[in-house]
């Protein structure tokens, strides 16, 4: 089932199975405890990127940002999707 692109889920919702295998912290299971962790490293990744000047049209640079902005919460982070799309408003989300 597809969400609308402004609907909010329930923090207590449980996640995937498919979600789980790509998280590093084990003990995340809900939907608040992903925001959580994923707000902090999403700081820190931020801290980074303004702390000097840089090319935001280096695609190198970008994998890079994603990969501070997610690499302690993901094993996925900062690299390309091989899997199905994730965007919002996509069927597949």
């Amino acid at each position: 089932m597809s969400r609308g692109l402004f609907e909010e889920e329930d923090g207590a919702t449980p996640l995937t199975h498919e979600e789980k295998l790509g998280l590093i912290p084990s003990y995340i299971t809900r939907r608040d405890e992903l925001n959580e962790v994923e707000q902090i490293n999403i700081t820190e990744g931020d801290r980074w990127a303004f702390s000097r000047a840089r090319n935001v049209l280096d695609v190198d640079l970008l994998c890079e940002l994603h990969r501070r902005m997610f690499g302690q919460v993901w094993r996925w982070a900062g690299q390309y999707s091989k899997e199905r799309d994730r965007r919002i408003g996509s069927d597949n989300y």
